[in-house]
């Protein structure tokens, strides 16, 4: 495996956004777990808790906090509204190249919603404000994306004391990807590093 120059300095620090409006009525707990674990774990955090932002527009006030960080968690609905969660995704994956200064690591969430033209908007490579990215390449269970994220993360911030690299964010996609393998749990994940 081949994998980029790209250097992010710092040590891993993740501001978690739940973009979700709770429409299924978990995800919001689902953030709110994720960030109350990391925390205990001492992971660099940015904020007291996930930011959250239903819409793009909410997003603007925001932008200390998301320069702040050099890793954003992006996680969308769980619901089969219009648009599907995958849609959202890419709006804020689109708002974000436009307004966010980079670089950073970005990783998205869009649950049982997957696009394969969203996920390789994120992880395509073009030049943009996250030279490394995660996005889901199936369909996507909370179990999964919960184990994955943390398992992830987990693993970057044990490694990664001083910069991000491309061949971090490779080996830690791989231990969750391992993760997920070993507890036979079918979502997919890639990573561009």
């Amino acid at each position: 495996m081949l994998w980029s120059a790209t250097v992010i300095e710092g040590r891993p620090t993740l501001l978690v956004v739940d973009a979700s409006r709770n429409l299924a009525g978990w995800e919001s707990g689902f953030c709110d777990r994720l960030f109350t674990t990391m925390r205990r774990r001492g992971m660099g955090l940015v904020g007291a808790g996930p930011l959250r932002a239903g819409h793009l527009e909410e997003l603007s006030p925001h932008l200390d906090a998301i320069d702040d960080a050099n890793c954003v968690l992006i996680v969308t609905h769980d619901s089969e509204t219009n648009p599907p969660s995958s849609v959202e995704l890419l709006g804020y994956w689109e708002w974000m190249n436009a307004h966010v200064r980079g670089p950073k690591l970005f990783a998205g969430c869009s649950w049982r919603s997957y696009d394969p033209e969203v996920s390789q908007a994120i992880l395509g490579g073009a030049p943009h404000f996250a030279p490394l990215a995660v996005a889901p390449r199936s369909p996507v269970a909370p179990r999964e994306g919960g184990l994955y994220f943390m398992k992830f993360f987990t693993e970057l911030d044990l490694h990664a004391e001083k910069e991000l690299s491309g061949r971090m964010a490779w080996f830690s996609g791989s231990k969750a990807r391992e993760l997920l393998r070993r507890r036979r749990l079918g979502g997919v994940f890639g990573v561009l590093c």
